[in-house]
């Protein structure tokens, strides 16, 4: 009778079972199997098998399965595409000494070497692991941008002629004061303002207005109530017609004052809740006085 070599009893397949080929092939039946019909023991062998995963037991369709002989695998019998079930099929094989390679795409390549000793029916069992693809380490450079209002600071710092002072310089100088970040601005004068704290004149006696977040302040007193260095993101000073037409057309300058945003804060509007309370209490003075 003709041994069909695909309808097999399916046997159990034992799990961590690493492939042994040296000396023989794997038998799975317990000893040789008949010989296909036209073939002597002594003559050709079948050798047949099937690739499965050997971590989920699942076979594995598309494996590419060689089989070489002589010094270095350099006489082949071809390659075996395995089907969806994860068998090949090598039939009409000398008797000899083979190298059997299993490659798939994502797992590590099995190599080993078969011996075929008699013309028999050779059932092989190829488990496959998974082979992680090292990658080259992936660098991220992040590039940090300004964001609202912001955005024009870099601009105004390449084109005009004014005095900038970032986070990094804010960090720097360890200032108390909103006052004290404004005194080695050239042509600017601090000086102390009454009840108010202190206030900052240019060019003299001239009086610049103050620009917060892009909206225009009435006065520049009680600023070092409202504005902390902790809070500012970044400070621009400009003196005369160096101001940009955004800004207003003061002869005198003014200073931009753009605030944090986000976790340096106590929330968003920080400093518009501080400005309230500061001219709440500005204006509860006036009235007792």
């Amino acid at each position: 009778m003709t041994l069909n070599p695909w309808q097999r009893p399916k046997l159990p397949r034992p799990r961590g079972w690493n492939l042994v080929l040296c000396l023989s092939a794997v038998i799975l039946h317990g000893g040789p199997l008949e010989p296909l019909s036209g073939q002597t023991v002594d003559s050709l062998a079948v050798v047949r098998g099937q690739v499965w995963d050997h971590g989920t037991s699942d076979p594995i369709a598309g494996a590419a399965v060689s089989l070489a002989s002589g010094p270095g695998g350099t006489e082949g019998l071809g390659t075996r595409v395995t089907n969806d079930e994860g068998r090949f099929l090598f039939r009409n094989v000398p008797l000899g000494s083979y190298r059997i390679v299993v490659t798939f795409i994502g797992y590590r390549t099995l190599a080993d070497t078969l011996i075929v000793d008699s013309g028999s029916d050779f059932d092989l069992e190829l488990p496959l692991s998974i082979s992680p693809i090292e990658l080259e380490a992936l660098v991220v450079v992040t590039e940090r941008r300004r964001l609202g209002p912001m955005l024009g600071f870099e601009e105004r710092r390449r084109t005009r002629s004014g005095t900038f002072i970032d986070r990094e310089e804010i960090e720097a100088r360890n200032a108390t004061l909103f006052s004290d970040l404004l005194r080695m601005v050239p042509g600017a004068r601090v000086i102390p303002s009454g009840p108010y704290g202190n206030t900052v004149r240019l060019r003299g006696n001239c009086r610049p207005v103050l620009w917060v977040d892009g909206i225009p302040l009435l006065t520049e007193e009680g600023m070092d109530d409202i504005l902390r260095p902790l809070d500012l993101e970044a400070i621009e000073v400009y003196r005369g017609a160096s101001l940009p037409v955004e800004f207003g057309s003061n002869p005198c300058g003014a200073i931009l004052v753009w605030t944090r945003r986000g976790e340096a804060q106590e929330g968003e509007g920080s400093f518009w809740r501080k400005f309230g309370m500061a001219l709440g209490m500005l204006s509860l003075v006036l009235l007792i006085s």
